[in-house]
């Protein structure tokens, strides 16, 4: 009996020899990459130019001096050329607190997804990062410092995690999502651009940039990329600006809610039927606003908020961008045929929009 508990243990101690020990690393071994950008180099051998944003450790928060540190390598991988910038530091590279991707549009041109690809494979990246066109290039938009940043944090991420700044004109594509639009066919990526000033002081982020399967870019500008997030159900600090005749007044949005579904049959057109409804209150007006005619005031701002987003949705459908999924919804609500995404990409041209807008302002707002 003492002999089989002698081997037994003997048995386990020789399997202790044979096992490797862990990666991990302390986190005075560690530095933490905050931001990742990608340029194009203008080198065809080497035309990945990679950047890296990271954060100096310090003791206070109070402290002035050097907050990040940034590095720049020009290679014909990304993966070669982060490998390449480890040598730079004497701290591993950690990527666990990567919070945003940033590429420029001259690399985005030359191939999506090849670029994106790296990142999708990376384990070490987290697939809940943003991701977001920097213009005038990436490297740029990373260096930017606003004076509200406080160290240890990133100005950047706070503006699509909601954290920070809400705003209907900013678009927050996480790096899964990216994903997904990339490799699902019947919906578009969207991305958000980023631009920076001269002096590399401020961050102005209101307008969008779509990738379609033509490998042709759309960019939206402000006003579309508002009403796009109202069609996304994304109306976070949303505002309808409402014009007629030398009357004019801005609605604020508090709830929306928009639906819609595709219609098809024999020998008729195809439909998109789409009903749209929010409420909110008055919070701007150029003229004396009476709480009798608020049902006057909501079908003001329900024609108004119709007309723009039929102007957004045929400009979409012309440039054949659908970043709304309207033909991942078709293939979703038909048997599978096989077949299902070429017809869509036939129906799409000639599909009918049956818009409707239902508007209920509660109030004027506090005048009375």
């Amino acid at each position: 009996m003492n002999t089989a508990r002698f081997l037994k243990a003997f048995m386990i101690g020789i399997a202790f020899l044979f096992l490797s020990s862990c990666g991990f690393k302390d986190i005075d071994k560690r530095i933490f990459v905050l931001g990742i950008g990608v340029d194009y180099s203008g080198n065809e051998k080497k035309p990945y130019k990679v950047t890296l944003k990271l954060a100096v450790p310090s003791g206070s928060l109070k402290e002035t001096g050097t907050k990040y540190v940034y590095l720049s390598k020009e290679e014909s991988s990304l993966a070669g050329a982060i490998r390449f910038l480890k040598t730079h530091v004497d701290k591993e590279l950690d990527f666990g607190h990567t919070k945003l991707i940033i590429f420029g549009e001259g690399i985005l041109k030359r191939d999506f997804k090849d670029t994106m690809d790296f990142f999708f494979r990376r384990r070490d990246i987290q697939m809940i990062s943003w991701v977001a066109v920097g213009r005038p290039s990436a490297e740029k938009v990373l260096k930017v410092e606003p004076k509200s940043e406080m160290s240890g944090s990133s100005a950047l991420s706070n503006l699509f995690s909601n954290n920070g700044v809400e705003n209907a004109y900013i678009v927050s594509t996480y790096l899964f999502d990216a994903r997904r639009r990339i490799l699902e066919a019947g919906i578009d990526p969207i991305l958000p651009i980023i631009r920076s000033d001269k002096d590399r002081t401020k961050l102005i982020v209101n307008r969008s940039y779509i990738f379609t399967e033509h490998k042709k870019a759309l960019k939206l500008g402000p006003k579309r990329t508002k009403f796009y997030n109202l069609l996304a159900n994304k109306t976070e600090k949303l505002d309808i600006e409402v014009q007629n005749k030398n009357k004019g007044f801005t609605m604020a949005v508090e709830a929306a809610k928009v639906k819609y579904k595709i219609i098809t049959a024999p020998r008729k057109k195809p439909v998109l039927k789409m009903d749209i409804m929010f409420t909110g209150i008055v919070e701007e007006a150029n003229f004396n606003m009476s709480p009798a005619n608020l049902d006057t005031y909501s079908k003001m701002t329900s024609k108004h908020t119709k007309k723009e987003v039929l102007k957004v949705l045929k400009h979409l459908q012309r440039e054949k961008a659908d970043p709304l999924g309207f033909g991942l919804r078709y293939k979703a609500t038909r048997i599978d045929n096989g077949k299902r995404y070429q017809e869509w990409k036939k129906i799409y041209p000639n599909l009918v929009f049956d818009v409707s807008v239902n508007v209920k302002i509660r109030s004027t707002g506090t005048i009375e």
